[in-house]
């Protein structure tokens, strides 16, 4: 997905509000916002604290399978 002023704008926003955020990753996380990404998986658990970003954390979800 191409990057827009308007999601770099939003990034921005994230980074200055979301100190622990680094720049890649506020950009995905804007992107994903932008387009209204239904669940944003990562491993990472700083995008927890990003607004109105629905997050699965990878971890999580395969501690609770069996093998």
């Amino acid at each position: 997905m191409p990057i827009t002023l308007e999601i770099l704008e939003e990034a921005t926003a994230l980074r200055a509000h979301l100190t622990s955020l680094k720049t890649p990753d506020a950009i995905r996380a804007a992107t994903a916002l932008h387009h209204t990404c239904s669940l944003f998986l990562t491993n990472d658990h700083s995008f927890l604290r990003v607004p109105n970003l629905s997050i699965g954390i990878l971890d999580d979800l395969t501690d609770h399978q069996e093998v």
